[in-house]
């Protein structure tokens, strides 16, 4: 079975919202108490200004019947800690910290039958931050790529300044696979990648957390009359490798090609098994097309 990668992301910045509840759920014929929801966070650097969500989740009790830490961790969250949009001012808010948490993904199938896979954070502890606070999103990844190749626009056209898009596979808990995405973005990075990475092999990376909107607006225009402006949202959640490895991770400690391959052919089991249930309505971020320095790896 593929070990554990490393998968670890640390945010600190202000508590903008909660969104948290206790509730309890049928699990082996008994009602199991739990408590799950979302928190965001507010970070602002010299790069800019980023609302980092988290995906919280913890029964109240262990498997071995004691108090579930992480779930006191996030109950003192929704009880104890000031979100910004709870008092009406992030200089009210309290700083957090999330040092543990996890990039996982959320692949599902749109109304259309197209497989998107969102990015999600998930986190089990928080803290408040009283001193030496440093606002940051970063996070720490070891995977096996998958894909290399260039962005490009929606016509097809090679992005300018130059961007790479690698696809990342992420080996998880129970040896189970997660396909993420990665950007680089600086001309030192995507150059240190196109010279030194390789499709097949084992890599660690370190980058930042990108997830921010933006608000345009489109005057749209009519036959007569006054033209019509509309107004929409649009969001970028971006990992954006910032450094790494120039050497791929000894063969010692490398994902082989072949567990690789049966992760992902589980993982495709799984999502056509998804497939095949009853539809639900989802959001549809857009799709991402992908082309360049690849190979047929069997998945």
């Amino acid at each position: 079975m593929l070990r554990e990668a490393e998968n670890v992301v640390f945010v600190e910045g202000i508590l903008s919202e909660v969104d948290l509840t206790e509730r309890s759920f049928a699990k082996d014929g008994k009602n199991t108490d739990a408590i799950s929801g979302t928190i965001k966070v507010l970070v602002e650097t010299e790069k800019g200004t980023s609302e980092i969500p988290f995906n919280l989740f913890a029964t109240k009790y262990t498997s071995k019947g004691g108090l579930n830490p992480a779930y006191e961790s996030i109950k003192n969250v929704k009880d104890n800690f000031q979100s910004a949009a709870a008092c009406g001012s992030k200089e009210d808010a309290d700083r957090v910290r999330i040092s543990k948490g996890q990039i996982r993904m959320n692949p599902y199938f749109n109304n259309a039958g197209k497989l998107v896979n969102q990015t999600r954070l998930s986190a089990s502890f928080i803290s408040k931050v009283t001193k030496n606070f440093t606002p940051k999103a970063d996070f720490s990844l070891e995977f096996f790529v998958s894909n290399i190749s260039p962005a490009i626009d929606k016509d097809g056209v090679e992005i300018s300044p130059r961007r790479l898009n690698v696809t990342a596979i992420v080996p998880g808990y129970g040896g189970r696979v997660e396909e993420v995405p990665l950007v680089a973005t600086s001309p030192n990075v995507v150059n240190a990648l196109e010279k030194y990475w390789e499709v097949g092999k084992t890599y660690k990376a370190n980058g930042r957390l990108n997830f921010t909107s933006e608000v345009k607006e489109v005057i749209e225009e009519v036959d007569f009359g006054e033209p019509i402006k509309k107004r929409f949202t649009s969001f970028v959640n971006e990992l954006i490798i910032t450094g790494g490895s120039q050497a791929p991770v000894d063969e010692e400690f490398a994902f082989s090609l072949e567990d690789i391959r049966t992760a992902m052919n589980e993982r495709k089991a799984r999502l056509e098994e998804q497939k095949n249930k009853p539809k639900k309505t989802s959001p549809a971020p857009a799709g991402q097309t992908s082309f360049g320095k690849g190979m047929d790896l069997g998945f």
